[in-house]
């Protein structure tokens, strides 16, 4: 591994830095024969018992046996994200802040460098998702990262393409012609994970720096930071990711690798949509529509990129309320963007009416989707309690119109 002992001044990634983390005692675990059987054994008990314990205390010193029952839970949270997960030298934090593999594989391939920098590279992630088309320098400041890094590298059999870096991203000297990667820090302080951009570390100052003099490349932000204010300066795109309907993160893409404006992927489908696509301008004002047969719950990607009236416009959908984002029409749409639901009946937000209805109408079991309204857990739980014979989807609304609780059923279930 290169390490780069660049001190030149004090950096806001230093808060990065934590307390020695274990990474020696993992280290040995994961080149031994001992060491490794340890951690088999570990991986193959989710909750180890005292007998578990005292046995292997017996035979390793005791930060031995904690390290493998890191990195053996780590393993163990890491299978739904990396499909590899169970051979990855991983730790809580790192895992935590990891691009899922099929984020960082989407992406990486809209890498056209030959050489990509790789900052604030953590476990390693995107940088092993890089590697399959570029060689990618991994610049971490923290040691034991870098050493995560290369390890997973040769887990996906890519580590003659990834260079670990010891060094400050801000001062870490990026070649002529590389594209870059970066996946700032937002739990820069106690207060839990930054929205603002002002709070990650790199800050703006710096982020804003590279999409300036570097031909190409991404920034990673928060799906529900301030993108527009980030990136409103610059002429870049801003594209949404989901991953399984949840928003992962906002990547601005800066230089070459900016295609448009916005962008909406959802994955693991691969669907997108830009505002280059419909007849309209993706900022006009939103189509409200009356009720109709269907209810629509977009993909969070399609709703937080800014373009989901351009989509309602090209796909004849309107919204229920302006201020809210389901969507309506008469005729059923199929499409990975919009989750379905056959409207059974509109009625007042009114708890005590709705409970009566679920009762005559035998519906169960029930969940519930609200939007712009003060409901308390407490008040909906009664909602939830009831075991009909009809399942049920209840949207309760509430913001500028009138409140109202809509009765669905899911399209699966429904009669089309």
């Amino acid at each position: 591994m290169t390490l780069y002992e660049n001190a030149a001044g004090r950096s806001t990634q230093d808060r990065r830095v934590r307390a020695p983390d274990g990474s020696d005692a993992e280290f040995r675990l994961l080149t031994s024969e001992a060491g490794r059987a340890l951690i088999a054994e570990a991986q193959a008990v989710k909750s180890p018992g005292p007998a578990e314990l005292s046995r292997w205390r017996k035979l390793h010193d005791q930060e031995s046996v904690a390290a493998a029952l890191r990195l053996a839970e780590a393993r163990r949270k890491a299978t739904p994200k990396f499909s590899r997960g169970e051979r990855m030298w991983l730790d809580p934090v790192g895992l935590e802040q990891a691009t899922a593999e099929a984020v960082a594989v989407h992406k990486a391939r809209r890498f056209e460098a030959a050489a990509v920098v790789d900052l604030c590279s953590g476990i390693g992630g995107d940088a092993v998702a890089l590697a399959e088309r570029s060689h990618v320098l991994a610049v971490d400041l923290d040691a034991g990262m870098g050493r995560r890094v290369a390890w997973n590298a040769d887990v996906y059999d890519r580590g003659d393409r990834v260079l670990p870096c010891r060094a400050r991203a801000e001062t870490f000297p990026i070649p002529a012609g590389a594209w870059v990667h970066i996946d700032p820090d937002r739990r820069t302080s106690r207060k839990g994970r930054a929205v603002d951009a002002d709070g990650y570390a790199p800050g703006p100052e710096f982020l804003h720096g590279l999409m300036r003099r570097i031909p190409g490349g991404a920034i990673k932000l928060g799906p529900a930071s301030d993108f527009d204010r980030f990136a409103e300066a610059f002429d870049c795109e801003v594209e949404i990711i989901s991953l399984g309907g949840e928003a992962k993160e906002a990547t601005v893409w800066f230089g070459a690798a900016a295609s448009c404006r916005r962008r909406a992927t959802r994955l693991p489908e691969g669907v997108t949509w830009t505002d280059r696509m419909g007849d309209q301008p993706w900022s006009d004002y939103p189509i409200v529509a009356p009720i109709g047969r269907w209810l629509y719950d977009p993909d969070p990607a399609l709703s937080r990129s800014g373009l989901l009236d351009s989509f309602a416009r090209a796909h004849d959908l309107g919204r229920i309320a302006a201020d809210l984002p389901y969507l309506t029409s008469d005729d059923y749409l199929a499409t990975p963007w919009l989750e379905a639901f056959e409207i059974q009946g509109v009625h007042p937000l009114d708890l005590k009416r709705l409970r009566k209805l679920i009762d005559v109408e035998a519906l169960g079991p029930v969940s519930v989707k609200h939007r712009t309204t003060d409901l308390k857990p407490e008040a909906l739980r009664p909602l939830l309690r009831h075991h009909g014979d009809s399942p049920a989807v209840l949207f309760l609304t509430g913001g500028a119109g009138p409140g109202r609780a809509i009765v669905t059923r899911k399209a699966a279930a429904a009669a089309r």
